[in-house]
């Protein structure tokens, strides 16, 4: 890792974590920072001992010390790692790949073997890196930003954007009348509510609006390099109090090519997915985990 000075500035765009923050990325901080020396406990939440280990780092590094991991405090954090290496680092990269993207084959181990080498080939072709299977600063900036920085803009934006992505398929039939989920994203895309299904009475009709939590993890699983069919996301007939209703939810049916009709190894890395796209996983719904035994033939993703 190269020493940056005070007045160094950060090379890409990153995203800032604090104290407070949750999920993936603080697990990749937090075990970049037990590569770097420091003594953090890694659970993916940043709390007060993350918080030390950030300000010592950065004081140790020449960089401002203000307990806020932004573009300076990544780069200095990083380290480029490869086929062979062993080490934190390398577990930072897998715990990325499985859980963030949805590698299932990737141990999370800190041996970079050849398990590794292939995801992050893969990884780097579907983010138009070089592939070269090496983790540098443009491969780990891909992984960092790619599965949890949000898209911006109104609801009606995000739902246009997810109209016109290449990645997402929005299937164009349900049992409620004008409940499809093409339906569904173009009336919220011209800033309508959309018509929801009931559990006595799929065409009843009743209108919601679709959430931006939701909205926002579709675009972040796609923009994760994945491409999945939607077969339902307010329309439908499902439990009574189902956060489709509530607008909240999808149902996958295709994940990146593979159908999830029966259960295989699509149903948990589309669910890692969108956990890590910020779903509930208490409400993250696949063939292998699964409190009712209804989504045997189908990913079923809540946020909240």
């Amino acid at each position: 890792m190269a020493t940056l000075s005070p007045a160094h500035a950060a090379t890409l765009t990153w995203q800032n974590l604090r104290q407070g923050a949750t999920g993936r990325d603080v697990t990749t901080l937090q075990y970049l920072l037990r590569e770097a020396g420091q003594t953090v406990d890694v659970d993916g939440i940043f709390g007060s001992g993350t918080n030390t280990a950030v300000r010592n780092f950065q004081a140790a590094r020449g960089l401002t010390v203000d307990g806020i991991v932004g573009g300076n405090t990544w780069e200095a954090l990083i380290k480029t790692v490869r086929q062979g290496d062993n080490n934190n680092a390398v577990r930072a990269l897998q715990d990325q790949l499985r859980n963030g993207y949805g590698y299932t084959s990737v141990t999370v181990d800190g041996a970079f073997g050849p398990a590794t080498n292939t995801a992050v080939r893969d990884f780097q072709t579907k983010r138009g890196l070089s592939v070269d299977g090496i983790v540098g600063l443009n491969t780990w900036q891909e992984l960092v930003t790619g599965a949890s920085t949000a898209p911006s803009g109104t609801t009606a934006s995000l739902a246009g954007q997810i109209l016109s992505s290449s990645r997402i398929t929005l299937g164009t039939s349900s049992s409620t009348t004008n409940g499809s989920p093409k339906q569904n994203m173009t009336d919220a895309a011209a800033g309508r509510l959309v018509t929801r299904g009931c559990n006595s009475n799929v065409n009843c009709g009743l209108q919601v609006a679709l959430k931006r939590s939701m909205l926002e993890g579709v675009l972040s699983i796609a923009n994760a390099g994945n491409t999945f069919f939607i077969t339902s996301v307010a329309g439908g007939k499902h439990s009574t109090n189902s956060d489709h209703y509530a607008g909240l939810a999808i149902d996958i049916g295709i994940w990146n090519g593979v159908s999830l009709s029966t259960p295989n190894s699509a149903h948990t890395a589309a669910r890692n997915a969108c956990i890590a796209a910020g779903s509930d996983p208490s409400q993250t719904f696949n063939a292998y985990n699964d409190s009712s035994g209804g989504h045997n033939n189908h990913v079923h993703c809540a946020w909240n």
